[in-house]
Parts: C-alpha cells; sequence; structure tokens
C-alpha cells in the first residue's frame, strides 16, 4: 500500500505544484490510486491496516476535490508557498462592480427575465475563464503571491454570484 502521508496534493497526484494542472493526468492518477487505496481491496488486512485505507483514501479524495476546484488549487499553492490567505482586502472598484452584478441579478429576477440571467450567465463564466488565466499567470509565471490571493478572494465572489445567477435560474425555472 502506498504510504502518503503528507497535505501536499501535488506531490500525492505526481503532479508539478502549478495552477495550471492537466486535469485529465489528475483524474487518471486519482483512479489509479483509488483502486490501489480504497478500503474495500484492505477488508482482508488487520484493523490498523484498514483504518490505514481509509485515512488514505480520504486524504486521496480531499485531494482530489482539491485540486479539481481552481480557488481551493489556488489556495493549495498558496499554502504551499508559505503565504496563506488571510483576509485580503478586495478594491472599492471591485466591490462596486459586484453591487452592479447582485443589482442586475435582482433586476433579472424581477422582471423574470430568464435571457438577461443566461447573458449574466455567459458574461460571469467569461470573466471567471479571464480570472483563472490571471491567477495562473501570477502563480505559474510571476510567483506574484499577493496578486495570486488578491484573484483568489475575487474569484470567490464571482462563485457567489454565480450560485445566485444559478438559484434565480432555477426559480423562473419552477415558476414557469
Amino acid at each position: 500500500m502506498n504510504t502518503f502521508t503528507g497535505t501536499n496534493y501535488f506531490e500525492m497526484f505526481g503532479l508539478t505544484p502549478r495552477f495550471g494542472i492537466d486535469i485529465n493526468s489528475l483524474e487518471l492518477s486519482f483512479r489509479r490510486l483509488q483502486t490501489q487505496l480504497h478500503p474495500d481491496r484492505h477488508v482482508s488486512n488487520g484493523e490498523a491496516e484498514q483504518r490505514l485505507a481509509l485515512q488514505f483514501s480520504t486524504a486521496l479524495n480531499d485531494g482530489y476535490r482539491t485540486l479539481r476546484h481552481p480557488v481551493s488549487r489556488a489556495q493549495s499553492l498558496l499554502n504551499l508557498a508559505g503565504r496563506p490567505i488571510a483576509n485580503v482586502a478586495v478594491s472599492p472598484a471591485f466591490l462596486m462592480a459586484q453591487m452592479e452584478w447582485h443589482e442586475a441579478i435582482e433586476e433579472a429576477c424581477n422582471s423574470r427575465d430568464a435571457a438577461a440571467l443566461s447573458a449574466l450567465s455567459r458574461r460571469l463564466k467569461y470573466k471567471v475563464s479571464l480570472q483563472e488565466q490571471n491567477l495562473a499567470a501570477a502563480l505559474d509565471e510571476y510567483h506574484d503571491f499577493d496578486a495570486a490571493a488578491q484573484q483568489v478572494n475575487e474569484l470567490r465572489f464571482y462563485e457567489k454570484l454565480r450560485v445566485e445567477i444559478d438559484s434565480a435560474q432555477d426559480k423562473l425555472d419552477e415558476g414557469s
């Protein structure tokens, strides 16, 4: 049985610690390790080995979820660099933009405008894509951890907006 005990998920999956990882390689490595470490493969072993297999399997699943998600992957990189994210303030301009997003979502909901919500969703996906590209550059090319922390916090806001838009779209769909 593999004896990985660290919290460097990149190492666990044999990946170079970078924001821009190959998701297919992550999935292949996850499946391979999952096959080796799954607790069901160790049922005939002693209780201690079964418990260890369960711990490895849990760490494997946590690592996979962490690396698949851009925000948690970036946070993991910042932690590895000794730069965990504290409460990084966002710019007043970004906060104003967030207020405008919320107002646009509310307006689309109040007018029951599914097309407007769909357009907001597409626009948000584009913004997130650009933000992730900037985050990749900050982490992988420039090693600018302050900028990366700022971008991670902004991505968190965008995730909340995505949930808000999805919820609004679901409500409109239910009312149709």
